[in-house]
């Protein structure tokens, strides 16, 4: 299994519940296909560089996770139905 980070960007317009909500069918659908999570970072709401959707901030999350390729791909297509991040991206880690 590969090493990957997904990076989260949520709206802070929404409830703490809702972003905890949305951060959880993430690490579902890691989990139920197959993958491990290994870390999560919360930076908290930051300011972003640019405006996306009209918002000037974002709440920055990181899930660290291994799993099979094909997971990586799957979960980029699962998120971007799901409609509900400012912004997400995932990528494989170096091996350390």
């Amino acid at each position: 299994m590969r090493e990957y980070e997904v990076a989260l960007v949520l709206s802070p317009q929404q409830s703490d519940e809702e972003q905890a909500g949305s951060i959880e069918k993430v690490k579902a659908f890691i989990t139920e296909n197959g993958g491990e999570i290994v870390g999560e970072e919360d930076w908290g709401i930051r300011e972003l560089a640019y405006p996306i959707k009209k918002q000037t901030h974002g709440r920055y999350y990181f899930i660290h996770f291994k799993a099979p390729p094909n997971v990586a791909y799957d979960l980029n297509e699962h998120m971007r139905l799901m409609r509900t991040f400012l912004r997400y991206m995932v990528v494989r880690r170096d091996e350390e």
